[in-house]
């Protein structure tokens, strides 16, 4: 049997489906502390964008302009579900690699496919080539995989402020089936099961899927809607009290910091300017920066 190599699959970014591009644009700005990394649109998909680039993967909120499938897949969420946390794409050096992992798994990858985007605002241009599969494969949720063109790369998000959001954290997804979520991510997608525990006080199982210093918390229980679905969102900063005040003073609804459940954590819940997207503020012991 031929020698098969070693896949790494990584986190890319988060999709946020938005109404108002411009709207979101200003009001997740003010929560990052942060300028946009890039401003695009893509006509051949029928949508516009912005990306925040972070730490660790980028946030991109995404909107509708025009027509196309992409165009299709945002207002369709839109409709359903309104605006919120949308897709998770995920990431790889080697797209052929990739695919032969995934079939090999029985997931149904696409061939790549091309894409391009243009910044609106500088003329420049990235390259990458997509993967898609069907969305029952993530039991509802939107995703796919993309290969970045070596050329292309975005700036980190420029500091508008003190103590801005460093990094995400972690993704919520709730689930009916522990079993199906340790197939897709795990066994399909190569993502690292980082752990495995009982929760009895929520009645049901939670799994952390390992990549790209965040991780994909998955809550499986009998209390999750029919299909999977794309919850909370916990963003990561290096001093939660400076980040706090900075967002109390640009008019930001936000919890007083109190400790997290992991020991040496502290937190705080943004009730404002999250795009209607649960957000926990979260700040770790020096040590696990």
């Amino acid at each position: 049997m031929a020698h098969q190599k070693k896949q790494h699959t990584s986190i890319d970014h988060l999709i946020i489906v938005v109404s108002d591009l411009q709207d979101a644009t200003e009001q997740y700005s003010i929560l990052l502390g942060r300028s946009p990394s890039w401003q695009g649109t893509h006509p051949d998909y029928g949508t516009a964008n912005t990306l925040f680039q972070l730490d660790n993967v980028y946030l991109e909120l995404l909107a509708v302009q025009g027509s196309g499938p992409a165009a299709d897949i945002v207002q369709t969420l839109l409709d359903t579900r309104g605006p919120g946390l949308g897709g998770l794409v995920f990431g790889t050096q080697d797209a052929t690699a990739f695919i032969e992992r995934a079939r090999s798994f029985d997931l149904m990858a696409s061939d790549p496919v091309p894409g391009q985007g243009i910044d609106d605002n500088t003329g420049a241009q990235r390259h990458w080539r997509n993967i898609f599969w069907d969305a029952e494969a993530a039991r509802g949720i939107f995703s796919f995989c993309i290969e970045h063109s070596e050329t292309s790369s975005l700036p980190i998000s420029a500091a508008l402020a003190e103590s801005p959001i460093t990094a995400v954290d972690h993704v919520v997804v709730k689930t009916h089936s522990a079993d199906a979520a340790k197939r897709f991510y795990g066994e399909q997608l190569g993502v690292r099961l980082a752990l495995e525990q009982a929760v009895p006080e929520w009645g049901g199982t939670q799994l952390f899927f390992r990549a790209s210093s965040m991780s994909i918390e998955v809550i499986a229980s009998d209390k999750a809607p029919d299909h999977d679905e794309m919850w909370g969102l916990a963003l990561k900063t290096a001093d939660i009290d400076a980040t706090q005040k900075r967002l109390l003073s640009a008019g930001v609804d936000v919890t007083d910091v109190k400790a997290g459940r992991k020991p040496g954590t502290r937190v705080c819940t943004v009730k404002s300017h999250t795009l209607a997207i649960p957000t926990l503020l979260i700040e770790h012991p020096v040590t696990d920066q």
